[in-house]
């Protein structure tokens, strides 16, 4: 582990920027406590895409294959339809005179 003192960090912030691009993450600490981190950016994206939670759509297409024959498309999209279709809702009248002809 590449531990700096918040100083070193500050002094040499080029220097430890290159190391967190070639080395791997450059840990900042205050006091002997780590209290920052330096990545490099496509180490940054790399984390950001393994923690990303997954649209709806990236649910859907997970349950499809998790009872593939199961149920039907026609089910599934029923289940993933979050649509409030009821007479009265927002849903129901966003596009109300939108497309009207005049």
């Amino acid at each position: 582990m590449n531990a700096v003192p918040m100083y070193e960090a500050k002094n040499k912030l080029p220097f430890f920027m290159h190391q967190a691009e070639e080395s791997g993450p450059v840990f900042i600490t205050r006091r002997n406590k780590t209290v920052g981190v330096i990545l490099s950016f496509d180490e940054y994206n790399q984390m950001l895409a393994r923690t990303r939670k997954g649209t709806i759509l990236d649910r859907a297409a997970e349950f499809r294959k998790k009872v593939d024959g199961t149920l039907t498309n026609e089910d599934i999209d029923r289940i993933f339809d979050v649509r409030d279709n009821t007479p009265d809702s927002y849903e129901s009248h966003v596009f109300d005179g939108v497309f009207d002809d005049e």
